[in-house]
């Protein structure tokens, strides 16, 4: 049965492995393209001036916030339940 296992794990691992090696040529970076002086001296975001102009800027920073209160959320959430199951653990070990 241990063989049998270790056999299965073996076969997995080697599954995946031969799937990252076929699909890696694949993935391919961008092209380098060439820094220039200007890419240096550039100080202009038009991107967030056009959401600025347009007041999107207030739509993407309102997402960003609540994004950011969810996770807040989701963390405070299971800290309770993690600490709640620390103290039941300890409990039961009394």
């Amino acid at each position: 049965m241990l063989l049998n296992k270790k056999l299965k794990y073996f076969t997995l691992a080697l599954c995946w492995t031969f799937s990252v090696l076929l699909i890696s040529p694949v993935c391919q970076a961008q092209d380098k393209i060439q820094i220039t002086e200007d890419d240096y001296t550039n100080t202009q975001v038009e991107m967030a001036d056009v959401f600025r102009q347009n007041g999107k800027i207030y739509v993407v920073v309102a997402t960003l916030g609540i994004i950011m209160a969810g996770f807040l959320t989701y963390v405070v959430i299971l800290d309770r339940k993690v600490k709640k199951l620390e103290e039941t653990i300890q409990s039961i070990e009394k």
